[in-house]
């Protein structure tokens, strides 16, 4: 088998004649050193960039990325995988359950400024992360309207920090949705091949939802106030053009089902 190859298998099967599969069908790929991988490093931000997009669109679209660290080990011992739990934990407050922060504060009320709106941090990964904020404007309002929007919520955690039962709120999803994602055999072989190739522990899950249940209001809000300068801010907008009315659609592929 080739170093950088795996086959995952999950189920109840015979692990036997699973063993006589792979030898028959992988056994004669020759097996070869992996190269060493090249370091990516992320070269030093100086200040916020900003790029403009011209598509034909209905409403426009406004995304905001934050450099932000990367969890580098499960259990915590590399410097800013504190920071990166506290992250995600931030992310989850922000839009990770129907009325969150950003849902309530963009989306509803006299003031709202966004047909929608969102957040995420990218955990995993080889090198430095982002922490993405996003938002469509509501009728009348502007890219520019939802960004400081966008923005505020992140402040507004920074300077007031966060309840403990919003915290207890999105750890006990956490809990649920993994219980729930391993109902699925794929998911099941999925996650195992995943941890395998990023060189994690085949448990690497079930101790992620443990440190995620550790992170402190203390700690989110820490990081609020942390990683969102404009130093390590690119902002980009679609500034949505008038759609080619007179366009046909295109005819479904022979076959396809819709």
């Amino acid at each position: 088998m080739p170093a950088n190859a795996a086959v995952v298998v999950a189920g109840d099967v015979d692990v036997a004649q699973v063993r006589v599969l792979a030898e028959k069908y992988y056994g004669s790929v020759p097996a070869r050193a992996v190269p060493a991988r090249k370091p990516r490093e992320e070269p030093v931000q100086v200040g916020v960039r900003r790029m403009d997009f011209k598509a034909p669109a209905e409403q426009a679209y406004v995304a905001l990325a934050y450099k932000v660290p990367s969890l580098t080990s499960v259990d915590g011992a590399q410097a800013g995988d504190a920071d990166a739990l506290a992250l995600t934990v931030l992310s989850a407050v922000l839009d990770g359950y129907t009325g969150a922060r950003l849902e309530r504060a963009l989306m509803q009320g006299d003031n709202r400024v966004a047909d929608s709106a969102g957040s995420y941090n990218g955990l995993w990964g080889r090198g430095p992360q982002l922490f993405m904020l996003e938002g469509v404007p509501a009728k009348g309002k502007t890219a520019a309207q939802v960004e400081l929007a966008l923005r505020e919520q992140v402040a507004r955690i920074a300077r007031e920090g966060v309840t403990e039962a919003e915290l207890n709120r999105v750890k006990t999803q956490w809990v649920a949705s993994q219980v729930y994602k391993l109902d699925s055999l794929f998911n099941q072989a999925r996650e195992l091949g995943s941890h395998w190739v990023q060189g994690r522990p085949l448990d690497a899950s079930e101790q992620l939802i443990a440190r995620l249940r550790a992170v402190t209001a203390e700690q989110v809000q820490a990081v609020a106030g942390k990683y969102f300068a404009d130093d390590q801010l690119t902002v980009a907008v679609l500034l949505p053009q008038p759609l080619d009315k007179t366009r046909k659609p295109r005819p479904p592929l022979k076959g396809s089902r819709h």
